[in-house]
């Protein structure tokens, strides 16, 4: 199959990626994702030799590119067994595969590995201590298709033991702790699959990548974007796509204890000539205060103002969003049951406006859990995503990957961190989720007014270092870091002159020392 598989490859046409993953680069961000494609995807081979890692189709994560041939070869060392498991898969299906097609050797059961469709494909475990992948996609392919994501693991049975982010299976064999209970047999005696009291389930947004959204058929991971939401057509064979579509009218007045809304342009941008202003107006009829939650994808002029109580006044304006506060939810309190809500989104926007989502505080949702005393809620998607939604971190104690007492950072990691690593301005997570919407800080540092940390030393230091300049407000006397620097430096410079000094100083005394014995004993 090998051979087979390699010649078919030198008889396609190689198509060059250069152009089309420097594109793919600058648009998505992905370095990892572009380079594989420039290396395994220009006629060379891509060799492997780490222990564990991941890879990507071509221009991962949009939709790979026609007439493609690529081709990856992991090595291990004598002896290892190398297992790999998919993440996301959607090739475009076809006959016998004959038209776009994965292709993975030498496999341990005998028999060819060539896979394409939207389906996970079952785990890969080699039968010698290496393998070789071909990815081909035809020049007739429609271009419509993601691609893949997988990861692989190197190593050999009967381990004693394995790293604390990874399963050990019966068979001695260590596996990623993330394979284990995902209905799939990589350890090979289904040891991982055993004793699972519930299935894991992973919220959309780690499946399909930004902008993207993914159909609930059952086993699927095909990504459809986002403007085919909410379109009044299903473009999910379940319909899936058209479920539980949010309100998009272009401001209204709310009176419930909860409730959501979005900006008309959430799923499809506006690119009309005129700018979009639109204003909510909540009233729960309620003195309690209102917790407001927006997830923004606003454009480069785009913004959102909440005012506290029904009217646009600004000494009653609670705060101002931009597309800077695009990254994470952010939220907003009033101080009574009332507050008001207004977008303006400039014309020809490329941005996405928000999605939000109301309620009285202190009233959890049916599908919500309680913080406790801090009087707010999360939900299950929330649990353990690696970001504190409760001041108190209630929704990120207890997961599954980490130990008593330590909390998980984002992205499925497995990393863990300990309560006294949070919030002390020094990153123990890969991507600082342990330095991130921080409700209070560690001793030693200043808390920001944007729930970030900085080191108490460079608070008044006549240098914004928190993102809103809190850090400089109400200081009675500014010492410029640049002078502490100058000073510190300074204070080197003539300790160091010192001591090149007494240097001096110790050698001419030898010196004079040694002549005048020298002078003595001549003369006597």
């Amino acid at each position: 199959m090998e051979k087979a598989a390699a010649a078919e490859l030198r008889q396609g046409a190689l198509v060059p990626l250069t152009a089309i993953c420097l594109v793919n680069l600058f648009l998505t961000g992905k370095t990892e994702s572009a380079v594989t494609s420039l290396v395994a995807c220009s006629g060379e081979l891509e060799q492997h030799t780490e222990r564990r890692g991941v890879i990507y189709s071509p221009s991962w994560p949009r939709n790979y590119p026609p007439a493609v041939n690529c081709s990856w070869y992991i090595q291990g060392d004598r002896g290892d067994m190398i297992t790999i498991s998919f993440k996301n898969f959607d090739l475009e299906e076809s006959q016998k595969c004959a038209v776009d097609w994965l292709m993975i050797g030498p496999s341990s059961k005998r028999e060819e590995y060539k896979v394409c469709g939207s389906s996970i494909p079952p785990s890969f475990i080699s039968a010698r201590d290496h393998v070789w992948i071909f990815f081909h996609s035809d020049a007739s392919s429609s271009g419509q298709s993601q691609g893949f994501r997988l990861s692989y693991i190197r190593g050999k049975i009967g381990q004693a033991a394995c790293q604390s982010d990874e399963f050990h299976c019966a068979n001695g064999k260590c596996i990623p702790s993330t394979w284990k209970c995902n209905s799939m047999d990589e350890c090979g005696d289904n040891s991982d699959e055993r004793n699972c009291t519930v299935p894991p389930t992973e919220p959309p947004s780690s499946i399909c990548p930004s902008g993207t959204f993914q159909c609930s058929v059952a086993r699927s991971t095909k990504c459809l974007m986002n403007e085919l939401r909410c379109n009044s057509v299903k473009d999910c064979s379940d319909g899936s796509d058209e479920d539980n579509c949010p309100d998009l009218s272009c401001g209204k007045k709310l009176g419930n204890f909860y409730g959501s809304f979005a900006s008309p342009d959430l799923f499809r941008a506006d690119h009309s000539k005129s700018d979009l202003r639109c204003t909510w107006y909540v009233d729960t009829q309620d003195n309690r205060h209102v917790l407001l939650q927006l997830d923004l994808q606003l454009g480069y002029n785009d913004y959102v103002k909440v005012y506290d109580g029904i009217e646009e006044r600004g000494d009653k304006l609670l705060q101002t969003f931009s597309f800077h506060n695009n990254k994470h939810p952010v939220s907003v309190e009033s101080s009574k049951g009332q507050l008001t809500v207004s977008y303006h989104a400039r014309s020809k926007s490329t941005g996405h406006g928000f999605n939000a989502t109301y309620q009285v505080k202190g009233y959890c949702l049916p599908w919500e859990h309680p913080c406790g005393s801090d009087e707010e809620c999360f939900t299950d998607k929330q649990h353990c995503d690696g970001w504190w939604h409760c001041p108190n971190g209630k929704d990120e104690e207890n997961c599954p990957a980490c130990q008593k007492n330590e909390y998980p950072c984002e992205g499925n990691s497995g990393l863990c961190y300990s309560i006294l690593d949070r919030c002390n301005n020094q990153k123990n997570c890969p991507d600082g989720s342990d330095e991130k919407n921080c409700f209070t800080c560690q001793p030693g540092n200043f808390h920001c007014g944007t729930n970030l940390c900085i080191f108490e030393t460079w608070r008044c230091d006549g240098q914004e270092d928190c993102q809103d300049g809190s850090d400089e407000h109400n200081c009675l006397v500014i010492v410029p870091r640049k002078v502490i620097t100058a000073a510190l430096i300074g204070s080197l410079v003539c300790g160091l002159l010192l001591v090149i000094a007494l240097g001096c100083a110790f050698k001419l005394y030898s010196l004079r020392t040694r002549e005048y014995r020298y002078i003595k004993t001549s003369w006597f």
